[in-house]
């Protein structure tokens, strides 16, 4: 048997001590000892401060948990990221709290690690959900004989565990298929009531030291970003006819300014201009990635009002740069995930609050660094290509994507373009067919900018999305698209 892969965050669990368990205890005598010691700790609501080594760096983590699930965060001033795992899928948290399912996130090793680390095997109920304990017998480690748990559960890996003889905790785990070892020191009684460990080691070296461990008396609550209020029912906001990408008025702060919905935005940001006329404090700091990079400030600003819709204040990440394209606000990712938005680029409308088309195509959505990304098919080659509604273009692959596939289209002109952190050069051309779900778009405008890094493999822009009614729904994961008629030309 060989041990456990590379685990994600842990909260491990322990129990309050017993007298050696004689080894031939039944299976329903040893699990009866560690719930009378533990009480319902599967279900405890806990609260932890920590400091985790991985590849010989140390970051401090805050983390709740309750069950299978948690969240964890890594701290820089006054902001903070992490990850949020709901019991069967991974989620990244933003500098808000918005938080958006991780691509390929269903993770059966990280649910079996939490399902003995969160002591959930020993919930009455976890056999009526599908869950199995099976008496694996003793095993010595460094001559000491360890009673010996399987446990499975639905599709997670099954997990052997190893229970102190003496102390009846939970000393080691590892998965059936795995090469690491994970062991828990250190037990200490938090709240009165549970034993919990406040070292972690990793194949012999420390990985997690806790600080701080308690209990909570509230439920855990998934965290989320901010939540919208409409004032009346959603209605079309009309967006600036002479631009291609969603500007329309808002107001931040209680300040008249123009707003960009920016799906290529992963949280909210704000001019540097309109952060100093809002006297916004500064929370912390922030890498911007675009067409280049910079370090930059983050600012807490009041209440956004657009239309009748109202997002209560939240972080903005401060851009430099943005003043001179005629808008001071980037609305992103914690808008969409906020609410389901309509656009109409042709139309030159936008509705917050919008209800799903009954009619149209449906493609789905995956989430890489809070921007969404589709499958295409761009003539014969498979592509995923991120969708952003605040580039203009209508196709703009990655510079080394294209290098990597010439023959995706022929280069007939090139035209400078400017965005966040920089400029550069776009070269363009026209590719006879685009694939997007079950329809054909013929004759599309494509591109390649020499500095796009980008996500994904590129960006479907305004100029494709003016072909469409287009509905983004990013809690169901899915973009909704009715083709308009007739289609416009497409634009150099």
């Amino acid at each position: 048997m060989v041990f456990a892969k590379q685990l994600a965050v842990l909260f491990v669990l322990g129990l309050a001590t017993l007298a050696a368990a004689p080894a031939h205890d039944s299976l329903a005598q040893v699990l009866a000892r560690m719930r009378e010691r533990s009480g319902a700790v599967w279900s405890a609501h806990l609260s932890s401060t920590s400091h985790l080594t991985e590849s010989g760096e140390t970051v401090d983590l805050r983390s709740e948990s309750q069950g299978l699930r948690f969240a964890t965060y890594r701290c820089n001033g006054g902001i903070c990221e992490g990850t949020y795992f709901d019991g069967e899928r991974l989620y990244s948290i933003n500098i808000n709290g918005t938080t958006l399912p991780v691509a390929d996130g269903a993770d059966p090793l990280l649910r079996a690690e939490r399902t003995v680390a969160s002591l959930s095997f020993l919930d009455p109920g976890f056999g009526a959900r599908g869950g199995h304990i099976i008496d694996d017998g003793t095993t010595l480690i460094s001559d000491v004989p360890y009673r010996t748990l399987l446990i499975t559960s639905g599709d997670a890996v099954p997990m052997l565990v190893y229970i102190d003889p003496k102390t009846a905790a939970v000393t080691y785990m590892r998965d059936v298929n795995g090469d690491m070892t994970l062991e828990y020191r250190n037990y200490v009684q938090i709240g009165g009531r549970y034993m919990l460990p406040l070292e972690v080691f990793r194949n012999g070296a420390l990985f997690e030291r806790y600080d701080r461990r308690d209990t909570l008396a509230t439920a855990f609550e998934p965290p989320h970003g901010p939540i919208p209020v409409f004032s009346s029912t959603p209605a079309a906001i009309a967006t600036d006819p002479d631009r291609s990408t969603p500007i329309f008025p808002c107001t931040l702060g209680g300040i008249v300014t123009k707003c960009l919905l920016d799906s290529g935005n992963s949280g909210l940001s704000v001019s540097s201009a309109l952060a100093e006329e809002l006297s916004a404090p500064i929370v912390g700091s922030f890498q911007v990635r675009g067409l280049g990079d910079y370090a930059t400030e983050v600012v807490h600003a009041g209440e956004l009002r657009v239309g009748a819709m109202t997002l209560p204040a939240a972080n903005y990440v401060v851009l430099h740069d943005i003043d001179r394209f005629g808008y001071q606000v980037v609305l992103g990712a914690d808008m969409f995930a906020a609410t389901t938005i309509e656009l109409d680029n042709a139309a030159h409308r936008v509705v917050f609050g919008a209800a799903a088309p009954h009619s149209g195509f449906t493609v789905p959505l995956v989430f890489d660094n809070f921007v969404p990304v589709v499958d295409v098919q761009l003539g014969s080659l498979p592509a995923s290509l991120a969708l952003d509604t605040g580039d203009e273009s209508s196709i703009n692959l990655a510079y080394d994507f294209y290098q990597a596939h010439p023959e995706v289209f022929k280069t007939t002109a090139e035209r400078d373009v400017g965005g966040v952190g920089g400029s550069s050069v776009e070269l363009l051309g026209t590719i006879p067919l685009v694939h997007i779900g079950g329809y054909s778009i013929e004759s599309s405008a494509i591109g390649a900018t020499r500095s796009l890094a980008g996500t994904a493999l590129g960006h479907l822009g305004a100029g494709l999305l003016a072909r469409f009614n287009v509905t983004i729904d990013y809690a169901a994961g899915e973009l909704h698209f009715v083709p308009l008629l007739p289609s416009p030309a497409p634009s150099p």
